[in-house]
């Protein structure tokens, strides 16, 4: 094989399949977990995660992929990271105790929205990845204490923390920034009337609101849940 032919080839194996990346110029800083955790995140935020790599990762970085494993094992102890940074996040200072049980969980389950909504790229890393840090649990161990505090026991707290970990999730995952507009109220009207009235009564009166559902359907459910959740406890 002629020497170009052959360099040429070797080249586009050394590319892989991601194509030729570009370092970031610059003086680096010193590589540690915590600066590797940023860039990931801040890489997931501006692209998605599939956007992650630890050779597209060390491009970020201005360093070999290889230097990237001595502060973090595998991409898994990456994923855990980054969940644990977005979970650091939450800010857990919005719990008062002296509150009722139901305005402690609104409170934290607004905290845990807005970290969400603040890095809604990296929601599907979270989907897939509880939380399994000492720091990222911290916001569970909250959510569960104020459970528990309402009367919940073990059992039921943990599952009370799951649903409306899980609620919170899926309203995060609806009000994220799309790429089209919302529709407004005359749109979703004009859907509700497209379905036939005697199949889908109650669909076709609920319609001219569903543009309100982002803004006032997260209080509505997540107080829904609270207070299923606290009564029994309480009676």
């Amino acid at each position: 094989m002629p020497a170009s032919k052959k360099a040429k080839r070797t080249a586009a194996r050394n590319r892989g399949a991601e194509g030729p990346l570009k370092r970031r110029e610059g003086p680096a800083a010193p590589l540690s977990r915590e600066l590797i955790v940023k860039s990931a995140l801040d890489l997931v935020d501006r692209e998605g995660p599939k956007a992650l790599s630890m050779r597209r990762l060390g491009a970020e970085l201005g360093v070999d992929p290889m230097a990237v494993y001595y502060h973090v094992p595998n991409k898994q102890a990456l994923l855990d990271a980054i969940v644990e940074a977005v979970m650091g996040t939450i800010d857990l200072s919005v719990d008062h105790p002296s509150d009722t049980p139901e305005e402690r969980v609104m409170g934290a389950a607004h905290a845990y929205r807005d970290a969400l909504l603040a890095h809604v790229n990296a929601l599907p890393i979270l989907l897939a990845n509880g939380p399994s840090t000492l720091a990222a649990l911290k916001p569970v161990e909250l959510l569960i204490g104020i459970l528990r505090d309402a009367g919940l026991a073990p059992a039921q707290a943990l599952a009370g923390m799951n649903a409306i970990a899980a609620a919170v999730r899926g309203f995060a995952g609806m009000m994220a920034p799309g790429e089209g507009k919302a529709p407004t109220d005359e749109e979703t009207e004009a859907i509700g009337r497209t379905f036939p009235a005697g199949e889908f009564p109650y669909l076709r009166e609920a319609m001219p609101y569903a543009g309100e559902y982002c803004d006032h359907g997260f209080d509505f459910g997540i107080r829904a849940l609270a207070r299923g959740l606290i009564a029994p406890a309480k009676g």
